[in-house]
């Protein structure tokens, strides 16, 4: 399990460095923003995690992996922009459609690895019997990246806008509450993060959303 949850974690930091990265370009940060966006971004759910579960200090800054892999992915993404900016002109080949994309699929995948990561951590702590704790720490891990991520971005976070989010990790950790104990822990892992990141790519590709609420408030002139 712990293999299985390493390989995990590092697919989510790279998915989250990327897609903490590619919302840094797009609202024009510099290379040191896209830096701190993408690393937030990939550390952050976990860091929270940590806290919550009493880990201090976050296992963030005592293995040096996460911090590592979210710094090389960083590099790497930098390198690819320089390139596709250069005189090469490949930046006019892409699609329009494919930074959306990249985008929301590795938020995805970032959100079922993180969600299922904490959940489990959760559990392993001694909480497996606390239903309301290990749900908590499952979705908080999930969508603390991606809510730092908007905050640094100066957007109201997803969770509470955009298309089927929370609800996607929700879903997740539930899931995995009740799953763990009916399979194998890393199967159910594994299946877990597959259910999240196929409701998140679905509700982004058909703009499901919850329902919203809005004042319509009309600006009438007072009465002279």
């Amino acid at each position: 399990m712990e293999t299985t949850m390493l390989i995990l974690e590092i697919i989510g930091t790279i998915a989250f460095a990327v897609s903490g990265a590619l919302a840094a370009t797009r609202h024009s940060l510099d290379i040191l923003g896209i830096i701190i966006v993408a690393v937030t971004t990939a550390v952050g759910g976990g860091a929270i995690r940590d806290l919550t579960v009493g880990i201090t200090p976050p296992t963030v800054f005592t293995n040096p992996i996460y911090l590592i892999v979210a710094l090389l992915t960083c590099v790497v993404f930098i390198i690819w922009q320089l390139l596709i900016r250069s005189d090469w002109k490949l930046w006019k080949k892409i699609p329009a459609q494919f930074f959306e994309k990249a985008f929301n699929l590795t938020d995805a995948i970032g959100l079922g690895v993180f969600t299922v990561s904490g959940a489990a951590v959760a559990a392993k702590m001694g909480h497996e019997n606390n239903f309301v704790l290990v749900i908590f720490v499952g979705a908080i891990t999930g969508v603390g990246g991606g809510i730092l991520r908007d905050l640094f971005t100066g957007q109201i976070p997803a969770i509470f806008t955009k298309h089927i989010y929370a609800l996607a990790s929700l879903i997740g950790a539930i899931t995995y509450y009740f799953l763990r104990t009916a399979i194998d822990r890393q199967a159910a892992m594994l299946l877990v993060v597959v259910l999240v990141v196929i409701i998140r790519l679905i509700s982004a590709k058909y703009k499901i959303s919850l329902p919203k609420l809005s004042a319509n408030i009309e600006n009438k002139k007072p009465k002279q």
